[in-house]
Order: structure tokens, then sequence, then C-alpha cells
């Protein structure tokens, strides 16, 4: 029993060691904090954010009911044997 265990903790271990080495295998280089210099960090960000005066409009459109397409009954009751 005690070897069954032994080779179950082996094959578990040596399963955890593949998928960290698979993970570090399929990572793209390079993706993470851009550094040009040491000490000098440099953002990836590629739009700019500005303030200014916040704006808000005050009139509303009127909302109007639309109309309901109702089709024609044209369905009748089947007589009973």
């Amino acid at each position: 029993m005690t070897n069954v265990k032994t080779l179950s903790a082996v094959v578990g271990g040596s399963a955890i060691v593949a998928m960290g080495a698979l993970g570090i295998a399929m990572t793209e280089p390079g993706s993470g904090t851009i550094v040009s210099d040491p000490g000098t960090f440099t953002s990836p960000v590629t739009s700019s954010m500005t303030t200014g005066e916040t704006t808000k409009e005050t009139t509303v459109e009127p909302t109007t009911t639309p109309e309901v397409a109702a089709p024609p009954v044209t369905a009748t009751t089947p007589e009973a044997p």
C-alpha cells in the first residue's frame, strides 16, 4: 500500500512540474512592465487622459409609445367528435 501512495505522489508531483514548465513556455516574452532605464518607468498606455469641465444636458427627448403589431386571428375551433 505504501508503494501505491509513493507512486501516486511522484506522478502528482511530476504533473505539477510539467504544468509549470508548460505555463512558463507558453507565456509571451515581453508581456509585463516596460523598463527603459534602471529607475525609469515607461507605461505602455497608448491613450492620454484629459480633464475638463463637466457638462450636463437637461433636455430630454419625448418618449413615443410603439405601435403594437396584432396579427388577425384566422384560427377556427375544431368540432368535437
